[in-house]
């Protein structure tokens, strides 16, 4: 059985809803001053998404190890309804972007926090490695992308688009038609 068919909208929310609740305690009780909305880095986030989805569909046909990592992740994942496919995009921006570079990069710095945000995207597989160390390297642009920015918004626009763009193509080469 696929993951796709375990996923459902409510569950997400309440997941990445959680997560965000943990991270907004988190960071109103140590007491840190975040900028949560601003449009520095907006553009950016929408340069570094577009690139890296380019180039992870150029690595997906030009390597074997990324086409490989793109079946098993279709196997587990596709067919996706749009709404989902949206639904994870934004929930898991949020409530990832809220934990990581609002919580932790903020009491434990970049480094940690960005080797957090790869660690948590573990590999159930030998095959998923790459999967994991790509999450650790996004989260170092994602850090790096709040702190030039100074607020969260970019990160999670960042996140979302990457997220919303991969899991799309994701769908469109291997899903069946899903209705909204």
């Amino acid at each position: 059985m696929s993951i796709s068919k375990k996923l459902e909208l409510p569950k997400l929310i309440s997941f990445y809803g959680a997560l965000s609740l943990i991270a907004l305690l988190w960071i109103k009780f140590a007491h840190f001053d975040i900028a949560f909305f601003g449009w520095k880095g907006l553009p950016e986030s929408y340069l570094i998404a577009f690139s890296l989805f380019a180039l992870s569909q150029g690595a997906s046909h030009k390597t074997s190890w990324a086409e490989q990592l793109e079946k098993l992740f279709a196997s587990l994942l596709t067919p996706l309804p749009l709404s989902l496919i949206f639904g994870i995009s934004l929930f898991s921006s949020i409530g990832e972007e809220l934990l990581f570079r609002g919580a932790i990069q903020n009491q434990f710095g970049l480094v940690a926090a960005s080797i957090l945000f790869g660690l948590v995207h573990f590999p159930m597989t030998k095959l998923m490695i790459p999967w994991t160390v790509m999450a650790m390297f996004m989260g170092f642009v994602l850090g790096g992308l709040y702190i030039y920015s100074g607020n969260l918004l970019a990160p999670i626009m960042l996140h979302f688009l990457i997220n919303f763009l991969n899991l799309w193509a994701l769908d469109q080469k291997y899903g069946q038609k899903s209705d909204l």
